[in-house]
């Protein structure tokens, strides 16, 4: 499937086209942290750095209700660090059947809905949006921190953390972190009006030292289903990105490129540029794509949530820009990707 006629289907566009996309936005809600119980009074650095140190090592079996606009999923997952091996397995309580699985090196999403496998490469933590976060001091150029108080999630006393930002081209972050491990329980994504657009709470968390092999298997069969596997073009994919010949002229202060590559989607021959961009909390994603003469193009808008994606067409190829940014910085951000 394309990029231009995912987006006539957010819904699909965001679980399946891009891939990893889904993974990315629920790892950041559901960043960890260990060691012993924070201090009385922890300062805003203290609890960040907790929070994002050791987001792999932390083991756990939870579920939590997942809000995006109207829409309410209910999750589990179940994470777990063994000889320097991170894995977790993402299932689906309510909707269409699927389950997102990450082992080591790979990234298995299966849709029984659609009879589909799709298997990537499993991009490091801080590729995937707000899986990790910049140190405090180097965010604070762009966001302000500050504590706001105390509150319990999930059973657990936890404290809350507002994140604004100084510019109104970004969203703001409400963050409830574990006081005694540093998990994230909850977690809303705050418009410029400072209403909710979503959010991530636990409703039941098992934090231990051990979980069974048998937790990280899917119960999707997979018999009959279509393989779609990116995960093997690693060496080639490279090269062919350095030589796109396409760019963005213009992003928000802060924001860097973490990952550029051309990949195949699912269901298309067509290769398409992806390029990454993260100021260390919200992350951007850039689509570039010859147009195929059996589809029409797109250009517009769409938005699920806090995700807003912008569409145009230029030079026979169709550019998409996702991100969890207002959606004048993904159209912004959209006109000013050119061929070089």
């Amino acid at each position: 499937m394309s990029v231009s006629s995912a987006l006539k289907q957010t819904d699909q566009f965001v679980k399946k086209t891009i891939p990893g996309w889904r993974e990315a936005v629920l790892l950041f809600f559901l960043v960890a942290g260990a060691g012993q119980a924070p201090a009385q009074k922890p300062d805003v650095t203290q609890l960040m750095q907790r929070m994002s140190s050791a987001t792999e090592k932390l083991t756990y079996d939870g579920v939590f209700i997942y809000q995006q606009g109207a829409q309410i999923d209910a999750m589990r997952i179940v994470h777990k660090f063994d000889d320097d091996v991170e894995r977790e397995r993402l299932v689906a309580l309510s909707g269409p059947e699927r389950e997102v699985i990450r082992d080591g090196r790979r990234v298995t999403c299966l849709f029984a809905d659609d009879r589909e496998v799709m298997v990537e490469k499993s991009e490091p933590r801080d590729l995937l949006s707000l899986g990790t976060v910049e140190p405090v001091e180097q965010l604070s150029a762009h966001y302000s921190f500050k504590l706001a108080g105390r509150d319990r999630v999930a059973g657990r006393a936890t404290t809350v953390i507002t994140i604004l930002p100084k510019v109104r081209n970004r969203y703001g972050y409400q963050l409830w972190i574990d006081d005694e491990y540093g998990l994230l329980l909850r977690s809303i994504i705050l418009n410029r009006s400072g209403q909710a657009l979503e959010q991530v709470q636990f409703v039941q968390i098992s934090i231990s030292d051990e979980l069974p092999d048998s937790a990280f298997e899917t119960a999707i069969e997979g018999a009959g289903f279509t393989w779609y596997t990116n995960a093997d073009a690693e060496d080639s994919v490279a090269t062919v990105a350095e030589t796109s010949g396409w760019s963005v002229g213009w992003l928000p202060m802060g924001f860097q490129m973490r990952n550029h590559k051309v990949q195949t989607m699912s269901q298309s021959d067509m290769p398409v540029s992806h390029m990454v961009y993260s100021d260390g909390l919200a992350m951007v994603s850039v689509f570039v794509e010859e147009l195929m003469d059996t589809l029409e193009p797109l250009q517009g808008f769409s938005s699920m949530g806090a995700v807003n994606a912008f569409s145009r067409v230029a030079e026979n190829h169709q550019i998409t820009v996702v991100g969890e940014v207002p959606l004048p910085t993904v159209r912004q951000i959209a006109s000013s990707v050119e061929h070089n």
